[in-house]
């Protein structure tokens, strides 16, 4: 089972307006209510491609409610923990008549001493498996988060993150992540300006077993102890937002079954594909991504050296 951690759950409100005018009055065309938040799209994804996972996420309030109620319905364990504050809303806008996306991201929630304590109790019952923590971490639990994980790590817990700022600095200043999947702009918040290939062995070098960089519509880039993989695919759809997190679905999915990097990146890059196609993060056909995936090329640039032990 692969466990997905978030400490910045949200419900998503997506509205498609025809034209977007700053001041105006809209009537929404269509709108998605979905539970989000980096970690719970992850968790969906996961569960649309037919992988077992289970949730963990601090849920409050009526919208904390409404979240749990929703993943209960659709089928995706998960295991709340109380918070101390009610869970957060983000609104995001589709702009019809040009396809930009605009979008308001409530603050994430602070956790209290109980809620914190409810969180690392829950990662504590984890022992197999993935973990993949992703999403905003309250500036003040970035330490005591990577140490919960260093933790994890040394029962055998296989950690997957998909972090920035000061929260991935300090996982990978206290373990040596499985996994490490970033976008490019919090690769060079972490490591420095760089190439793609520079960025990803700069994150084996602090340590990541596996690092990937993802750039957009410009693809992604892999690197392991045994090489590097370019990844690019044709222009598909227009709904970008939740991608990168149906690519570390696709991807950790892979990578549970067995499969080898560079393939497992292709199955990434397909699912992260399906999920433009559609309006919603996570919201896909899994059977696109299987269309998808012969159309995506993965090209090995050269081997990598292996962090130091």
């Amino acid at each position: 089972m692969i466990t997905c951690l978030g400490l910045s759950p949200a419900l998503d409100v997506t509205y498609g307006v025809a034209a977007l005018e700053v001041g105006g009055i809209h009537r929404p065309d269509w709108k998605l209510a979905l539970p989000g938040g980096k970690s719970l799209n992850v968790a969906r994804a996961l569960h649309a491609l037919g992988g077992r996972v289970r949730a963990i996420a601090p849920l409050g309030g009526a919208v904390g409610d409404g979240i749990r109620a929703a993943l209960d319905a659709d089928g995706v364990l998960v295991e709340p923990v109380p918070a101390s504050e009610p869970t957060r809303m983000c609104v995001s806008v589709v702009d019809a008549a040009d396809g930009r996306i605009t979008e308001f991201y409530e603050r994430v929630p602070d956790l209290d001493e109980a809620a914190w304590a409810a969180v690392t109790g829950a990662l504590a019952r984890v022992h197999t498996g993935w973990l993949a923590v992703s999403g905003s971490v309250p500036a003040e639990r970035a330490d005591e988060l990577a140490g919960a994980l260093a933790e994890a790590a040394d029962r055998g817990v296989r950690l997957a993150v998909d972090l920035r700022g000061d929260a991935l600095d300090a996982v990978l200043a206290r373990t040596r992540p499985g996994l490490v999947k970033v976008n490019r702009a919090e690769a060079e918040e972490a490591v420095g300006p760089g190439e793609l290939d520079v960025l990803a062995r700069r994150l084996r070098e602090r340590g990541a077993s596996v690092a990937i960089v993802t750039d957009g519509a410009s693809g992604s880039l892999g690197m392991d102890a045994e090489g590097a993989w370019r990844v690019t695919s044709p222009p598909v759809g227009r709904y970008t937002v939740g991608a990168g997190d149906s690519f570390l679905a696709g991807l950790l999915l892979a990578l549970d079954g067995g499969v080898a990097l560079p393939e497992a990146l292709r199955s990434a890059s397909a699912v992260a594909a399906a999920n433009t196609l559609r309006p919603g993060a996570a919201v896909f056909d899994p059977a696109d991504a299987e269309l998808l995936a012969p159309r995506i090329e993965v090209r090995y640039l050269a081997g990598a050296e292996a962090p130091d032990a």
